[in-house]
């Protein structure tokens, strides 16, 4: 993988990595416990653990490409910057999911006590931009590494987290009610209407 392009990928990565704790440290302030078991078992474990793969797969791809020599595949250097776009496309994405969410940011299915409905930013275009940006990141990143293993983890990860989102939206419409509903008559779950 050339210098440049692998830089960019970790530069990137960096700044979402610092976002991300930033805000899921301000989100926790509360001291408010979530129960993550509201989600399902399995689901709770799938998804950490193919979102561990994906990580670990994405960290060793950058730390040194030969360590994933099995999983990799020649991509054409056009095909792997249009990767590094894509995914520079879901950090900014991403970015401003966090930002938009702001304190309602959490790793499970439940709201939080003192949680606002968040119809701004990119979730005036789809309900759930944090599972798309996943899913958009992970596709992008395994083009621009030239990895099948990281988009295949990061599919089965997109995949859990469509599957409890039945379970989240029963929350939120326990939350918010009516609102809530128009919201999603509005919106579209994953992919603007």
């Amino acid at each position: 993988m050339p210098g440049e392009l692998r830089l960019t990928l970790i530069v990137l990565s960096f700044i979402l990595w610092l976002a991300g704790i930033y805000h899921r440290v301000r989100s926790q302030r509360t001291g408010e416990r979530l129960d993550r078991t509201k989600e399902g078992w399995p689901i709770l474990i799938g998804l950490r653990l193919s979102g561990l793969i994906a990580v670990v797969s994405a960290v060793g791809c950058l730390a040194n490409a030969h360590w994933m020599a099995g999983t990799s595949w020649p991509a054409p250097m056009a095909g792997r910057w249009l990767g590094v776009a894509g995914f520079a496309g879901a950090v900014v994405w991403l970015l401003w999911m966090f930002r938009s969410l702001g304190r309602n940011v959490t790793d499970t299915v439940v709201t939080r006590k003192d949680a606002y409905l968040v119809v701004h930013g990119p979730y005036r275009f789809v309900r759930n931009p944090m599972y798309t940006g996943v899913l958009v990141m992970g596709l992008s990143l395994g083009l621009a590494m030239g990895n099948w293993l990281v988009p295949l983890a990061t599919s089965v990860v997109f995949t859990l987290m469509a599957i409890r989102t039945r379970t989240e939206e029963k929350y939120l419409i326990e939350r918010f009610g009516d609102r809530y509903r128009e919201y999603m008559a509005r919106v579209g779950r994953f992919f603007p209407r």
